[in-house]
């Protein structure tokens, strides 16, 4: 499965996030409907699921599906 459609499944199964409403482009507030906190449990998920590895240094604040595609490319290992 690629990072694509992990994180689709994620947002889908986790936060009850419809499927034709997760593009790339798809803001997590405005148009996934995701409040702070599920942003933050989303990230924990994320970074087990890609093993994710971040510094103290780094700020990870992602607005968009395609910003966690970045911060997994940047930061995981895949799956």
């Amino acid at each position: 499965m690629d990072n694509y459609k992990a994180v689709k499944k994620i947002l889908s199964d986790k936060f009850g996030v419809s499927d034709e409403n997760i593009t790339p482009e798809a803001d997590l507030t405005g148009d996934l409907n995701l409040a702070n906190l599920e942003i933050n449990d989303l990230m924990a998920l994320i970074a087990r699921e890609f093993k994710l590895t971040f510094s103290d240094t780094d700020t990870i604040s992602p607005q968009t599906v395609n910003d966690l595609l970045d911060i997994i490319e940047e930061f995981g290992e895949g799956i």
